[in-house]
């Protein structure tokens, strides 16, 4: 496996996708109210981690963040043409070349990060229809799928060779879109959710045949319909969940083949504005997250979902805006560390608990290519070497999460610790010329705090709040709102 390489590949594909979606969707003393007693985390990790450098999981936990996902691309590990004689299910099997993986993992862990690996992609070998990319493959043999499936399991599954556990397993990547999954369309009918189906089923039994407590993820759709090329999650997940209705939800006629299998459903709710825009009536930008929520609440209430939880999670796994700089088009630096803020308290409102950004770092320039397709929405910026890459500004929002708002009821504020630890808060405003702490809270046993200040601040719009933690503090919240405008996710 060729880390520049798949960077790249994954690159070039977003820089399609964003013209897609271009087209498709242009006093000191205070009373404080008691916080919610219910203790709800928000956990962060980072996606598509290519590099598997000791400084790059140190920057993610540097970051914050608790989880740290790769793609396990079957292509690049599976052999380029199967031999006559060999066991696709043994991970020892000399065919496969697991070399960089096992790296990755095996330093992922030792970080004390929780690694994710997504099977994604399928060789030439092991798809059913014409093809040119292995990356968006057509038509994937599940048989196939499931044996190599039980190869990396076996050998990720805290037995083999002492590599460390992996968990967490994604089948596929963006099944809706025709940028990683073909066919999308039989003429003018859906076919991917239904092949799809297939391919998750199979895939989770392959998953749970060798360890039941393993947890297997599905979906991770793209957030846009555009006519031809994608399929809206929205539509993607009623017709895989068999289900039918906007508003009211509800099962259409039969077993629906047993029902889907997975435990976890991801989204990737990429956006053309801010945290609060919305897209179509099949797409799911961040202010559509609500609608997607109670499409799978219908599902596991109708016995569609099969998995391991009562009420299916759904998981955030990439999003992000590029910056500016280093991206002309991209998101000011300033706003994108307010809108990274916001974005998590709304996924928290929500009842998110799990949010990844993407990605870890900035690609290497491609100034071949217009600004509005190259991706520059890193936490760091890239440097020579990963350990001389830089923060951006945004990442300590990331990192340390606050925002506070003006109400008619005094000064509404959320946020999560940098470790996710408990502790004393101070809630600060800056008075006078200075810093001067309104409040005093705790974070509960996840980090996370939130209450009402029974004072009136902000209302005038000026201003800033900050949280104090341990001796840091969070960016300071403007008291100044920034409406929603047009912003695509990886610049104009």
């Amino acid at each position: 496996m060729k880390i520049r390489a798949l960077a790249s590949s994954r690159t070039h594909a977003c820089n399609l996708l964003l013209g897609l979606l271009l087209t498709a969707g242009v006093a000191l003393a205070c009373h404080a109210a008691p916080a919610d007693a219910r203790v709800r985390p928000l956990h962060t990790g980072v996606s598509y981690i290519y590099d598997n450098d000791v400084a790059a999981f140190e920057n993610v936990k540097s970051a914050g963040a608790q989880l740290a996902q790769t793609p396990l691309r079957w292509a690049s590990v599976a052999p380029k043409n199967p031999p006559a004689h060999w066991n696709p299910e043994d991970p020892a099997d000399p065919n496969y070349d697991w070399e960089e993986i096992d790296l990755w993992v095996a330093r992922a862990a030792a970080a004390g990060l929780t690694p994710i690996l997504q099977v994604r992609g399928a060789p030439f070998w092991a798809q059913r229809c014409p093809s040119t990319e292995t990356d968006a493959p057509c038509n994937p043999d599940p048989d196939a799928l499931a044996a190599f499936t039980t190869a990396a399991v076996r050998r990720y599954s805290g037995t083999f060779g002492g590599l460390p556990h992996v968990r967490y397993w994604q089948g596929l990547n963006e099944p809706n879109l025709s940028l990683f999954f073909n066919p999308q369309f039989d003429g003018d009918k859906p076919l991917s959710p239904y092949l799809y189906r297939t391919l998750i089923n199979r895939f989770y039994a392959a998953v749970k045949a060798v360890d039941p407590t393993n947890l297997v993820i599905a979906g991770g759709l793209g957030p846009i319909a555009v006519p031809k090329y994608t399929i809206g999650p929205m539509r993607f997940t009623r017709l895989l969940l068999c289900m039918r209705g906007h508003q009211n939800p509800r099962p259409t006629a039969g077993d629906c083949e047993g029902g889907v299998h997975f435990d976890i459903f991801d989204m990737h709710p990429y956006t053309t504005g801010g945290p609060t825009h919305k897209g179509g009536v099949n797409d799911v930008q961040l202010g559509d997250l609500a609608k997607l929520k109670t499409l799978l609440a219908a599902a596991d209430r109708a016995g569609r979902i099969k998995g391991a939880f009562k009420h299916t999670p759904l998981w955030i796994m990439e999003l992000s805006w590029d910056s500016k700089p280093p991206d002309p088009g991209g998101l000011a630096m300033k706003i994108e560390s307010r809108w990274t803020a916001e974005s998590l308290y709304r996924l928290w409102k929500l009842g998110i608990e799990y949010f990844f950004w993407y990605s870890l770092r900035d690609p290497e320039p491609e100034p071949e290519l217009p600004t509005s397709q190259t991706l520059a929405s890193g936490l760091y910026f890239r440097g020579a070497t990963v350990a001389q890459d830089q923060p951006k500004e945004f990442l300590y929002a990331f990192r340390f999460p606050f925002v506070a708002y003006p109400t008619a009821k005094g000064l509404s504020f959320w946020g999560r610790t940098p470790s996710s630890a408990p502790g004393k808060i101070a809630i600060q405003a800056w008075e006078r010329g200075k810093w001067r702490t309104l409040h005093e809270t705790k974070a509960d046993s996840a980090g996370v705090f939130d209450g009402l200040i029974r004072r009136s601040y902000g209302g005038n719009k000026r201003g800033s709040v900050r949280a104090l933690y341990a001796g840091q503090t969070s960016i300071p919240f403007s008291m100044r709102p920034v409406p929603d405008f047009l912003q695509p996710p990886f610049g104009f």
